[in-house]
């Protein structure tokens, strides 16, 4: 039982951690998207991380992308 419980507890840990490239999406997303809707504006809820493509795991590789979809939505 104690096993289990310990189990438990690094798997929902497991989820609460973010990786460096969900950091970068993140922090990505906001500045694309205040990159065209200026500086100011409030950044929306940011959409899930998504799987990082082959070879892509760093900070800058989530942070890139997220820059992307950021403007992409912003633009809409």
């Amino acid at each position: 039982m104690k096993k289990f419980i310990i189990l438990l507890c690094l798997f929902s840990l497991s989820f609460t951690t973010q990786d460096p490239y969900c950091e970068g999406w993140d922090l990505g997303y906001c500045e694309g998207w205040q990159s065209i809707k200026g500086q100011l504006a409030m950044c929306p809820m940011t959409p899930i991380c998504p799987i990082p493509e082959v070879l892509e795991n760093e900070y800058n590789d989530g942070y890139n992308r997220g820059f992307l979809k950021g403007r992409a939505d912003a633009k809409r």
